[in-house]
């Protein structure tokens, strides 16, 4: 009997078991069927999910967005609301009240021209340091025949400073050439930096062939990305306070250990007197770019009177007068 009562206990406890395990497994298909989903996916896998929650989707990407744009200006179209201007492919953004006062075009892609270089300063001082020796190599100083450049000799050297100073004021297409270089490990690595540098700003519009903005069909920005560039920029300190000069000379090293100077004018009219900025309006420095395919182009930052900040971008004019007759339109706009 006490055989009997020992099997009969087994079987009661197996079949427990056996129902503990179905109701376990039960349990687990009906969370896993949509009961209490959790989703672990990161903002780019989901993104690219085809099974996952779309609200949670919208929702995450909407957070993200918001979030990422809550210092900026948003790329809104205003043209059709003022009447007062007419102006095509510029903006004009307040950095005080992260307002667009004026926008046409601003996702309209364009060619950058010269106004590249504001990238190519910004990614030097990001991976390099202001004292360290930029040399010049044999590709720098052969930058193309109607290239603008300062004809520096290979092995002249100059430090990050000065070098982006000839950059920024001059536009000096042999010293873009020589940062990248010098500062990228190479040519394309310095250029993989500044693609780099756009996608983390938000500038998805913009892709770089090279670090001057020589003409090439698959270097182009927009409008807003220029903006979402200079404002990026101007963080730093030296570049705030190289934009607004009018000239700049400095001794650097030549080739052979001799000293050399080259001084040079600013290429923005408003910093070399020709051109005048509306009253009350201080224009601190930006940055221009002349191409044929680009046109006149032009993006700075200003200052009403009572110190505010704004940035405004006027892109593929036909002619300098024209350039500057829209750019002071759109400064005309700024509150004092």
């Amino acid at each position: 009997m006490s055989g009997v009562k020992c099997t009969s206990k087994t079987i009661y406890k197996n079949r427990y078991k056996k129902l503990w395990i179905f109701g376990a497994i039960l349990g687990c298909a009906l969370f896993l069927s949509g009961c209490g989903r959790v989703i672990h996916n990161d903002y780019e896998s989901m993104r690219t999910s085809d099974s996952v929650n779309p609200m949670v989707t919208s929702q995450t990407s909407s957070f993200r967005e918001k979030s990422f744009a809550a210092d900026l200006c948003l790329p809104e179209d205003t043209k059709a609301e003022n009447k007062r201007l007419a102006i095509e492919t510029a903006g004009l953004f307040d950095l005080t009240s992260k307002k667009t006062l004026y926008g046409a075009g601003l996702n309209q892609r364009v060619y950058p021209a010269s106004t590249t270089k504001l990238m190519t300063a910004l990614v030097a001082l990001k991976n390099g340091d202001p004292g360290q020796r930029i040399r010049i190599s044999e590709r720098a100083a052969n930058p193309g025949a109607d290239a603008q450049r300062l004809v520096l000799e290979p092995g002249d050297s100059m430090s990050l400073e000065q070098a982006i100073n000839y950059l920024l004021v001059f536009s000096a297409n042999d010293v873009a050439i020589a940062i990248a270089e010098n500062i990228g490990g190479s040519y394309d690595g310095f250029v993989d930096l500044m693609n780099q540098e756009a996608k983390a700003i938000g500038a998805t519009g913009t892709h770089f062939t090279n670090p001057h903005g020589l003409h090439d069909e698959n270097h182009y920005t927009t409008p807003y990305d220029l903006y979402l560039i200079l404002n990026e920029a101007v963080k730093y300190d030296l570049i705030r306070k190289i934009i607004p000069q009018s000239d700049y000379n400095t001794m650097f090293t030549g080739v052979n250990g001799d000293s050399k100077s080259i001084a040079v004018k600013a290429t923005d009219a408003y910093l070399t007197g020709d051109v005048d900025a509306p009253e009350g309006i201080t224009v601190l420095g930006g940055k221009t770019g002349t191409t044929d395919p680009a046109g006149h182009c032009l993006i700075i930052l200003s200052q009403n009177a009572k110190g505010n900040d704004f940035i405004s971008v006027v892109m593929k004019t036909d002619s300098l007068e024209e350039l500057y007759d829209d750019m002071n339109s759109l400064l005309e706009q700024i509150p004092n």
